[in-house]
């Protein structure tokens, strides 16, 4: 039989057939080697995780609010008519922090351990990495209040990063048809009015549409409240056809996943898709338009592609020990402030969530 070609992935050094051989005897470079492509894997797969929600830069801060919005002055033959400008926008920043997974070995584990716990460690090191990123995104987007930063991992500047629209009384473009909004009252993050009711998600949903977002919008919520959305009068879920051929026309057909139950499109809600998304927080239902090229947040990381995502960061051996360091410098800041709106539904007077993880 042929041997295999290619590379080894840290999922193979997983394999029990790795279970009895040591780094010593696998080479503690080769080993390196697989880290290095995992690690390379992993961040493509972050960056495609994140795309819906941020747009990857490394720009400090940018301006946003600014607006063409006008009007056509009636004049006689000698009249003329006064000058008019844009709307000013605010400046808005992104912070970027510096995390850290260190791992350390004593020179005698290494010399007896298995290229399969290596191997396990390096996973633990990438889920970290996932768990931090999610934590971010939640805190960028559910979180209501404007916050300065001091940009401690690069320019020492300290930074305003703004939230979604929060009545703040920043300038507020106008919306796709001449519509006009008070910075000082207009928010998105929203309450319920009385009793959870469809009127509730469809003021959602017309906070993000009414601002010109309607490329794909949708509503993530998490899987602890499934069986509320579901029990909303305007909501279709999905029925997949393999299990109810007999289905009637009025419900959405689609060939829905039913693993994994935290990750996944239920139904629609006026014609809005619903997710369970894993970093979906309990009784606060996010709407954006995943389809908008604006999208609601930066992911800003540093400007050089060497530095970008979970990498190597360096090895300290300081006999008998080994310390190895695992680092991802990022951070999560709002952009596009009209592109989102927030939905808390356990009462009718809105309340920032706690975000530990």
């Amino acid at each position: 039989m042929a041997r295999q070609t290619g590379t080894y992935s840290l999922a193979d050094l997983r394999e029990n057939r790795f279970e009895n051989v040591s780094v010593h005897d696998f080479g503690m470079d080769t080993l390196t080697q697989v880290i290095q492509n995992d690690l390379a894997a992993h961040n493509a797969q972050m960056e495609e995780m994140v795309g819906d929600l941020a747009l990857a830069s490394s720009d400090l801060v940018r301006i946003y609010g600014t607006g063409v919005d006008g009007q056509m002055i009636e004049v006689d033959e000698f009249g003329r008519g006064p000058t008019q400008k844009d709307l000013p926008g605010d400046t808005v920043g992104f912070p970027m922090r510096k995390y850290q997974f260190p791992i350390g070995w004593t020179r005698d584990y290494l010399d007896i351990a298995s290229v399969q716990d290596v191997a396990l460690t390096a996973d633990i090191a990438e889920k970290a990495h996932l768990n931090a990123v999610r934590r971010e995104i939640k805190k960028a987007l559910f979180l209501s209040a404007n916050f300065s930063f001091v940009d401690y991992a690069a320019t020492k500047t300290t930074l305003a990063v703004k939230r979604l629209l929060n009545a703040d009384s920043a300038a507020i473009p106008p919306g796709p048809n001449g519509e006009s909004f008070d910075g000082t009252t207009h928010t998105h993050y929203i309450a319920r009015a009385s009793t959870l009711a469809n009127s509730d998600v469809t003021a959602l949903i017309t906070k993000v549409v009414e601002h010109g977002h309607s490329a794909d919008v949708r509503i993530v919520i998490n899987q602890a409240d499934e069986a509320t959305m579901k029990a909303l009068t305007s909501f279709k879920a999905y029925v997949d056809v393999r299990l109810n051929p007999s289905s009637t026309a009025s419900d959405p057909k689609k060939q829905v996943d039913t693993l994994p139950v935290d990750n996944r499109p239920i139904g629609l809600f006026e014609g809005v898709e619903v997710w369970v998304k894993p970093w979906g927080i309990a009784n606060y239902w996010l709407c954006w338009d995943a389809g908008s090229m604006a999208k609601p947040l930066v992911m800003r990381e540093r400007p050089q592609a060497t530095l970008r995502g979970l990498r190597l960061a360096g090895e300290i051996p300081t006999h008998p020990l080994l310390t190895r360091y695992m680092e991802s410098v990022f951070g999560f800041g709002v952009w596009t402030r009209t592109n989102g709106a927030i939905l808390y539904i356990n009462d009718t007077t809105w309340a920032d969530p706690t975000i530990t993880s």
